[in-house]
């Protein structure tokens, strides 16, 4: 009697503290990192539904591209699937994975106007999970390019809770191939931190009907972590960080002498050791990964300056303002 008594509240608690997700990459609906994600998501109790791009779609930011045809004409990623399907559809075996032809926000518009409520009964959205990437999107200057940040800088304006999640294994790599219970490898360490997040947003949310207030997210960077990829960290920490900071850099261009071709670098700029906005006394973004610690940046949909700075700007020309 005791232990059907224990099992009951047991039942219970798991009940009030599942969430519905809904879950995207820039990488693809086949990466090996979202799939693992998605697998213990749901093994923590959650309610999870995947739509993510049929093809690579890193880079494109909040870029809002929608299929161009009713088929794939090219192959998607790792060939999975091939070109001359439908240009979106889900696994034979689990409606609750999905791949759509489109960028990482178009991903999120379709699974809430489309997906959601033709397939699942209108179903109401906790929060809204893009990655873990594969690779960082590290301060302003990803934030303004990553497919990933694209997906819940996209779902932060639609009113959802959103948090973006990316890692430095950088291993662009098909789940049938790489997907496995390994503890130590790169994609079950990212899964792994990420739901203990989750947990412990989820468990200080209570009985708020929200997670974070309106137009906020959250950028969360891993850094290179798991036996797989050489890392000897397998644990990384949690530090609370911001965009900008020193040791911030930006991608400059640079021409090939040999292929006579422009290539991208990452060069230091010191423009945005300038802190004019939010907590000052933070780490930066790129200065956290470093180490064995990952970075949990705050983000806000207002991007205007602080009053004081844009009073400066405003009066070298506010004698033409009306």
């Amino acid at each position: 009697m005791k232990f059907t008594s224990l099992f009951a509240i047991a039942t219970s608690l798991a009940a009030v503290s599942a969430k519905n997700i809904l879950l995207t990459n820039d990488d693809g609906w086949a990466a090996t990192n979202i799939r693992a994600f998605y697998r213990d998501l749901k093994a923590a109790g959650h309610n999870v539904v995947m739509v993510a791009p049929a093809v690579q779609m890193s880079g494109n930011g909040g870029k809002f591209q929608l299929a161009a045809s009713n088929t794939l004409e090219t192959d998607a990623e790792f060939g999975y699937p091939p070109a001359g399907s439908p240009s979106w559809g889900h696994e034979e075996d689990d409606l609750n994975v999905w791949y759509y032809n489109g960028t990482p926000a178009a991903c999120v518009g379709v699974a809430l106007d489309y997906i959601l409520p033709t397939y699942f009964n209108n179903m109401t959205v906790d929060v809204v999970l893009g990655g873990p990437n594969e690779g960082t999107n590290l301060g302003e200057r990803d934030f303004v390019l990553s497919g990933t940040i694209g997906a819940a800088y996209y779902a932060t304006e639609r009113g959802y809770s959103a948090i973006a999640f990316s890692g430095a294994n950088s291993n662009n790599s098909f789940f049938k191939d790489t997907l496995d219970d390994d503890p130590n490898h790169s994609a079950n360490i990212y899964s792994k931190k990420s739901v203990e997040l989750l947990d412990a947003l989820f468990e200080k949310q209570g009985n708020n009907e929200r997670l974070f207030p309106l137009s906020t997210g959250l950028n969360v960077n891993y850094p290179k972590a798991g036996s797989d990829v050489g890392s000897d960290c397998l644990d990384p920490v949690f530090y609370h960080s911001r965009q900008t900071g020193p040791n911030y850099f930006v991608y400059s261009a640079k021409v090939n002498e040999e292929t006579n071709l422009v290539e991208y670098i990452s060069s230091y700029d010191n423009v945005l050791d300038v802190c004019s906005a939010g907590d000052c006394s933070l780490p930066a973004e790129f200065e956290i990964i470093k180490n064995c610690a990952s970075s949990i940046t705050v983000f806000s949909l207002d991007p205007d300056s602080k009053k004081k700075v844009t009073d400066d700007v405003i009066a070298k020309f506010d004698s033409i303002l009306s």
